[in-house]
């Protein structure tokens, strides 16, 4: 994600280098590797270190499908704008919803609540800003040509500054009503807005992803992002500006349901130049230098929020819910995941911040201490195999009122349900802990931080589960016999004809070398006849000559020995289907020649005749075939008129069976 962080890869150490016998470990030590899992007031940095995160409380919201924007006062109300009602809603600290505002509108994408305590609304997706007064009057402030409200924000004279679509526009409303346009951009949208202390409007576009200043009736460009829009914009008291870009479509969404992205149509912007990152938080120091302090290809910040208390700016992201804090050096913190896909606004609420959740609708104060307690879900790991799970290390920092403990629970299934065990009995020694348990090829990890001092919190770097996988007997999935014409060979030359080819496919469940062994049987009766050992090969020539025509079996035995002990080694045998071994060439008998008719007798003992012909005097040879006219016998009769024109006094007779052994017969006629 950072590229000023460093990123430590966990290694699943399932490699086929390593041997049955050898101890093998599960190992998390990497942001992306716990990311993997579930955070339960729990939060982790950029370095994958867990620690105990900040407060969380959910409140009941109002029962709307979205909710599109948020402004927080200071007395702890929080007002929510909704879609597609285009409803306003006060939501007390106690969770308690009261409907202030609902317009004609889908939409209310931008809400201010004002330094005078009025509220501020803008309603899509036909452009009207509303004043909605203490006394909850509601009054229309500014009805523009264009249709959409994307930001409000107040400078420090009081004015109002609207950014509009669907033509790029920045207005200001003065506190007397007064209406004034101070920037009209060549793009199709302004989306998000900032009053600085010194009295200037920054402006981000929605096509071209420009960071725009406007001020003393003067606007110069301040960025040129790579990415489409400019999402958020804020400042710290350094004058540090802090903004987000990122793609006009957020990535595809994951297991949390859809994405919620820009409801505007693209204009006819120049493409950006491709890159791969989704969303890029930026930093605008007072220099004018612009800094990436976070970045990602698969999250798309939806929110962006300087919080003052902790000197970091806090992003909100879809489609997997995370919070991350990230801090003016590009060190970043995930502060928690939420159960819905996107965090869709942050509101600012005095000693913490409000999450305005999407997907599902929903709102989350965050307050700026710790929690007590919290506990990280490991993923599921799968050992491909039932195995035994034994010593337990991690990596972390205690204090004197804190503490961290680990528990395990086991199953055959890749869901955890009522067939796996129990969570084990905490673990707390983190160099002496034995799981010591067998039979299992699901693990699933669960750890405790605990903290009786809200200043102090417990932390976890990493950790290591060894475990030994039980060694599974070897597959042999077919066995499969060929002459050597049936086959591709294997070898730069082809082998002679006399032999034939057989293969098998066999592998390992431990991933485990093999070895084999051939065994030959005659049929019917005869015994397995050892034939080779010790291949590391999965085929073999076998030599047809040295062996009596007949119909064989082959048996194949893999041995993984060579991964295991001989205690522990397992084996496995295939017998392929009956095939026949024939080396002898075909017989003729029963040859005569009358009236001009040449007649004989073609046999083999072990295949069917396949083919004959005849030469007169070794010249032309042509094809003769038998007197039923299919060669698919052990004895096939044949005769034929014998043309000779020369009067030839030698006629050549070669029979092949099936296996190609051929002769030729020489008769005098």
């Amino acid at each position: 994600m950072n590229s000023k962080a460093p990123v430590f890869t966990a290694i699943l150490a399932l490699a086929a280098a390593l041997v049955a016998v050898e101890v093998r470990q599960i190992e998390k030590a990497s942001l992306a590797e716990f990311q993997k899992g579930n955070f339960v007031n729990v939060s982790i940095d950029h370095n994958g270190r867990l620690f105990l995160g900040p407060r969380l409380q959910g409140l009941t919201g109002p029962s709307e499908e979205f909710y599109l924007s948020a402004a927080a006062a200071k007395n702890g109300d929080l007002y929510v704008g909704t879609g597609h009602n285009a409803s306003v809603y006060r939501v007390s600290p106690e969770g308690k919803s009261e409907k202030v505002f609902s317009g004609e509108q889908l939409d209310v994408y931008a809400l201010l609540l004002a330094a005078n305590g009025d509220l501020v609304v803008g309603t899509s997706p036909s452009g009207r800003v509303w004043r909605v007064s203490k006394e909850k009057k509601v009054s229309e402030m500014f009805n523009p040509d264009e249709k959409f409200i994307w930001d409000l924000a107040e400078d420090r004279q009081g004015n109002i500054l609207c950014a509009l679509g669907n033509t790029g526009a920045v207005y200001r409303i003065a506190p007397a009503g007064t209406v004034e346009k101070l920037f009209l951009a060549e793009d199709s949208h302004i989306i998000s807005l900032h009053a600085t202390r010194d009295d200037a409007v920054l402006a981000g576009s929605g096509d071209r992803g420009i960071l725009y200043e406007i001020k003393n009736r003067k606007v110069r460009v301040l960025y040129d992002s790579p990415l489409e829009e400019i999402k958020g914009i804020a400042s710290d008291d350094e004058g540090n500006v802090y903004f987000a870009a990122v793609k006009n479509e957020p990535s595809q969404p994951g297991a949390k349901e859809i994405e919620i992205g820009s409801a505007f149509p693209k204009g006819d912007a120049p493409k950006k130049e491709k890159i791969e990152e989704t969303s890029i938080l930026y930093c605008l120091q007072s220099d004018g230098t612009v800094e990436t302090l976070w970045s990602s290809q698969q999250e798309f910040i939806y929110a962006l929020h300087y919080d003052p208390a902790t000197g970091a700016v806090v992003i909100g992201t879809g489609n997997e819910g995370r919070v991350y804090r990230v801090k003016r050096d590009g060190g970043f913190d995930q502060v928690c995941e939420c159960e819905a896909a996107q965090v869709f606004r942050i509101a600012g609420a005095g000693q913490g911040y409000y999450l305005i959740c999407n997907n599902t609708a929903g709102i989350i104060q965050v307050e700026n201490r710790l929690n007590a307690s919290g506990t990280y879900f490991s993923d599921i790991f799968d050992a491909r195999i039932q195995s035994r799970f034994g010593r337990l290390t991690w990596e972390g920092e205690t204090g004197r009122q804190s503490t961290v403990s680990f528990s395990v629970r086991m199953g055959n299934s890749d869901n955890p349900d009522s067939s796996w065990t129990s969570w084990s009995a905490p673990f707390s020694d983190p160099e002496n802990a034995t799981i010591n348990m067998g039979g299992y090829r699901f693990l699933q990890a669960k750890i405790v931080l605990q903290s009786a001092n809200p200043g102090e919190t417990p932390s976890v770097s990493g950790y290591r589960i060894h475990y030994l996988t039980d060694n599974l007997k070897p597959v042999i999935d077919r066995v499969q016999v060929q002459t050597s014409s049936e086959k591709k060979p294997v070898a730069d030359t082809q082998p002679p004809d006399k032999y034939l080819h057989v293969s098998w496919q066999a592998s390992d469940p431990n991933r485990d070398r093999l070895k084999y062994s051939l065994f030959l049987k005659k049929l019917p009766g005869g015994e397995w006849l050892p034939l080779r050992s010790d291949l590391k090969d999965d085929w073999f020539y076998i030599d047809r000559e040295l062996f009596a025509d007949g119909k064989y079996l082959l048996r194949v035995q893999a041995d993984d020995g060579l991964d295991n002990t001989p205690a522990g080694a397992k084996t496995a045998t295939r017998v392929s289907p009956p095939f026949v071994i024939d080396a002898t060439a075909p017989q003729l008998s029963d040859f005569s020649v009358a009236g001009g008719i040449v007649r004989f007798t073609a046999s083999d003992e072990a295949s069917a005749v396949a083919r004959v012909h005849y030469s007169l005097d070794g010249k032309d040879w042509y094809p003769v075939f038998p007197d039923d006219m299919i060669g698919d016998s052990k004895v096939e009769r044949f005769s034929f008129p014998l043309k000779n024109p020369k009067n030839s006094r030698v006629l050549l007779i070669k029979i092949a069976d099936e296996y190609d052994n051929h002769r030729v017969f020489q008769k005098s006629i």
